[in-house]
């Protein structure tokens, strides 16, 4: 009896988190300054103090530029078509992301999980790469 009780509120308890987490998300998704075009509009969720700048470099042609990233995390690098590679300053991870002919991705980024990225695009579930 002791155990059952123990699994109903461990299930409680995960369910309530996944919630928290997921209206966390839904409110980041509402900080993005989408933009008509093709590119990327995101925010960036980091430990400690954001980033000043994120690197973003053109896996076809290797060409790397830099956008700045607001006080509040978010982003926006109107770019063409293609795939991307973004890697915030001061850290080795990076996350690819594939820009389409016809919009803008709008997406969080996450990188407050050590060792892997979580990708939330426009209120979808979140995508670790």
């Amino acid at each position: 009896m002791k155990l059952l009780v123990v699994g109903i509120l461990a299930a409680a308890l995960s369910v309530l988190l996944t919630v928290a987490v997921l209206i966390g998300y839904h409110n980041d998704q509402q900080i993005i300054r989408w933009f008509p075009g093709t590119g990327i509009a995101g925010k960036l969720d980091v430990n400690g103090v954001e980033p000043a700048y994120v690197s973003i470099e053109n896996e076809g042609t290797g060409v790397v530029a830099t956008v700045a990233v607001a006080a509040d995390g978010s982003f926006i690098a109107p770019l063409d078509p293609g795939t991307y590679r973004l890697q915030p300053a001061d850290d080795s991870r990076s996350t690819t992301i594939v820009v389409p002919d016809d919009h803008c991705v709008d997406l969080v980024l996450d990188f407050r999980i050590p060792m892997t990225v979580l990708k939330i695009p426009g209120e979808g579930w979140p995508i670790p790469s």
